[in-house]
């Protein structure tokens, strides 16, 4: 039973970790559970000064777009993976070329607070 249980959170994506769990950075297991299969990220939102998509393939590649608050288009493309508890992505053209990794907190069911070092960057939703 307790095995059908670990399966059933890794095919739901994290969907079903309860509320109390809020609050926590998420660990390897956690991001992989979430996005092995490939997931569809909401970037930023309201107060965020950005809104996006971005489709994240359970191959490593991820391929999106933003828009700031002042109408800039950002184009994301590039690679990801996760390594020892942290989102590892290189976006083409962005941040000078080099691999940024990245905490992600849990504060909703579905809503992460994306840091890098001891600085928020953003937030991610699905």
């Amino acid at each position: 039973m307790l095995k059908m249980i670990s399966v059933l959170m890794m095919v739901t994506g994290l969907m079903s970790l309860p509320a109390a769990a809020a609050g926590k950075d998420l660990k390897d297991a956690d991001l992989k559970a979430l996005l092995e299969g490939g997931k569809t990220l909401q970037l930023g939102g309201a107060g965020m000064g950005y809104t996006g998509t971005l489709n994240l393939a359970a191959n490593g590649t991820g391929a999106g777009s933003a828009q700031t608050d002042k109408g800039d288009k950002i184009v994301i493309q590039g690679q990801w993976r996760i390594k020892g508890n942290r989102f590892c992505r290189k976006w083409e053209g962005l941040d000078g070329g080099k691999e940024i990794c990245e905490t992600w907190r849990l504060v909703a069911r579905n809503n992460v607070e994306v840091n890098h070092g001891k600085k928020m960057t953003g937030v991610n939703s699905w």
